[in-house]
């Protein structure tokens, strides 16, 4: 499988105006799109993205050679500016320290004074056998790195699934469609069936199967976390041959002879369908 949408940043502890202090990281978002197959059985995947992490040369400080901050020398310290205007005292936050109420005396070249820098990684995560569509998977301290030093935020990995072309899934079963020969549905047969891992399954089909029926076949299903495993359902088709020859048709005459054909069928009620 492989990443879709892309990555977002959301979500933070945040801190107040005037705190200067170690603030937590941002959480990140990451959409990964995968196979029907690996989202029944489970698969290892790698993903890259980029997170903020710690400066390695300020150790996420800001500050070059441990100098540390200061006031502000425009707010004096309060994160806030005041502007009078007649009646009036305006309060405003401090543009140069952002509200902080304090800089940083001597800023780390390599960041800026930011205490960040932007790298690229890839991470190894398992998808659960049976993962769900929309399911949220959380990688701890994977996120961005926090300002001033600050914890990492966590990695949130949604989960969404590519449909397959033959099967289907209701909670820990899956659904397929196999067809069977008019003969086979009316004396029985034993026939062989792919599953959705490509296992050969031997089913059986009763004798006097009808059109849309589903046999089931038990454990064949979606693995479920309890350990136990859903159930695969075969429904059959009954397929009526568009051409046939002669003394096949002869045969089906005799036994539409033999048999009795009702040319006055009763609607079913569409409550037995």
């Amino acid at each position: 499988g492989g990443g879709f949408g892309g990555f977002s940043g959301f979500g933070s502890s945040g801190r107040s105006s005037r705190s200067s202090g170690p603030a937590r990281g941002a959480n990140l978002r990451y959409d990964l799109q995968i196979e029907f197959t690996d989202a029944v059985y489970g698969k290892k995947v790698e993903i890259p993205y980029s997170r903020d992490e710690h400066c390695t040369e300020c150790k996420g400080t800001g500050s070059s050679g441990g100098s540390g901050r200061k006031m502000c020398p425009d707010c004096r310290g309060t994160g806030q500016v005041r502007q009078n205007t007649g009646f009036f005292s305006i309060a405003s936050t401090c543009r140069r320290c952002g509200g902080a109420g304090s800089i940083i005396e001597n800023p780390c070249k390599k960041c800026g004074g930011s205490g960040l820098e932007r790298k690229k990684q890839k991470i190894c995560i398992t998808i659960p056998a049976g993962v769900e569509e929309g399911k949220r998977i959380t990688i701890p301290k994977q996120g961005n790195a926090g300002s001033g030093g600050g914890a990492y935020g966590d990695l949130y990995v949604f989960i969404f699934i590519k449909p397959h072309t033959l099967f289907e899934r209701s909670g820990y079963d899956l659904y397929c469609v196999v067809p069977i020969s008019m003969v086979q549905a009316a004396l029985g047969a034993d026939i062989t069936v792919r599953s959705l891992n490509d296992k050969k399954l031997t089913v059986k089909v009763p004798a006097g199967t009808q059109h849309g029926e589903a046999i089931r076949v038990r454990g064949e299903g979606v693995p479920a976390a309890n350990g136990k495993t859903g159930d695969l359902y075969i429904k059959v088709i009954i397929k009526i041959p568009s051409r046939i020859s002669t003394k096949a048709k002869k045969l089906l005459t005799e036994f539409s002879e033999l048999e009795g054909e009702n040319t006055a069928p009763d609607i079913i009620p569409l409550a037995k369908l």
